[in-house]
């Protein structure tokens, strides 16, 4: 995520950056938020799926290891969202787009390869 396209930004500085004003044109705008929301609906995955380890064992870090562990979370999910196409941020921007009258919104992403699209249900 970047305000200019030069380079990475990490999720702070992206919200800091819509909320000033300094990332500039609707769908900048709403392809910067929906990536934002993306980034944290993963890292919240992450967040959840980490609870379901056990802790302890003669290794653990304690609070530095979590702090390391969050940080690491944070930017994987920060790097799926920039990379997904099909992701719940695409389909953010793209339902919010066609509500605003945007003209990207009216393209239309391709199916998966080997989905159904008939609507018969075959495969």
């Amino acid at each position: 995520m970047s305000v200019d396209g030069t380079g990475p930004m990490g999720r702070i500085d992206a919200f800091e950056a819509l909320k000033n004003g300094r990332i500039q044109g609707k769908e900048a705008r709403l392809r910067a938020a929906a990536d934002l929301m993306e980034g944290t609906f993963y890292q919240e995955i992450f967040k959840a799926m980490r609870e379901t380890v056990p802790e302890g064992g003669a290794l653990s870090g304690g609070a530095g290891e979590d702090m390391f562990q969050s940080l690491m979370d944070q930017h994987i999910a920060d790097a799926a969202a920039q990379q997904s196409e099909r992701g719940i941020g695409s389909a953010l921007y793209r339902h919010f787009a066609r509500n605003m009258g945007l003209a990207e919104a009216a393209q239309v992403v391709p199916a998966m390869p080997g989905a159904d699209t008939s609507g018969s249900g075959e495969v």
